[in-house]
């Protein structure tokens, strides 16, 4: 896949770090649970970082924090995408539970909109207070009311970093096995420093379908087919 060029035309601080808005061609605009692989031109980052969208392809592109601390607006960025599967919502969908545990809301952003757009009545529960982007339409409930988001829904989408899974997985515990039937994915965050080109194996995790390379196979996955432990 070629390498795009991209301004970076905005930053933001956010509590997680610095989210931003990028000029870049549509073409390489990533879909919800997608990713881009970005290098800054002078950056001192010594590998490509991954970045995801918390806007719908086809709008400006707003990327989830965090992003490198040494990037500025104006940076220059050397782009690789869309890369990765994303999220799968059903079409029949009509209530959407999304999970954000121990990261950036922001990685859900982009979900919650497509949800919304197809007339699904969508909640955000977050260990973290809910982004100021969150569209007014989104209830907000506070991570205790877990089980209760989980009853509710007839789609499940959480965003958790790998080393967090197994504390989530407890956490949903038996409100996520009595609802076996659920459709339930996850976006797992670990680094994919070659975005699938070079099949290195950082992020190669085990499932139940055996060996699964996250920047390529991923980085959603339905949350039937993860291990207890990743």
């Amino acid at each position: 896949m070629p390498i795009t060029s991209g301004t970076l035309i905005e930053i933001r601080l956010t509590e997680y770090g610095l989210a931003g808005l990028i000029d870049c061609p549509r073409a390489v605009h990533p879909a919800p649970g997608q990713y881009l692989l970005a290098s800054s031109e002078h950056g001192e980052e010594a590998l490509p970082v991954a970045l995801f969208p918390a806007s719908l392809p086809g709008e400006p592109l707003q990327v989830a924090p965090p992003l490198p601390a040494g990037w500025s607006p104006g940076s220059s960025l050397h782009l690789r995408g869309p890369l990765g599967h994303g999220f799968t919502l059903p079409r029949e969908a009509r209530r959407v539970a999304l999970v954000s545990y121990q990261t950036p809301s922001d990685l859900l952003l982009a979900l919650a909109r497509s949800a919304l757009r197809q007339g699904a009545a969508v909640t955000l529960c977050s260990t973290f207070p809910p982004p100021p982007a969150l569209p007014e339409e989104v209830e907000a409930l506070s991570f205790s009311q877990l089980k209760e988001a989980v009853a509710w829904a007839d789609y499940l989408a959480a965003a958790f970093s790998r080393e967090r899974y197994a504390e989530l997985r407890q956490l949903l515990g038996n409100h996520f096995q009595e609802r076996a039937a659920i459709s339930a994915e996850g976006l797992i965050l670990t680094p994919m420093p070659c975005g699938g080109l070079g099949s290195c194996g950082v992020c190669t995790l085990h499932t139940r379908e055996g060996w699964k390379q996250p920047c390529l196979d991923g980085p959603v996955f339905s949350l039937h087919l993860l291990e207890e432990t990743l």
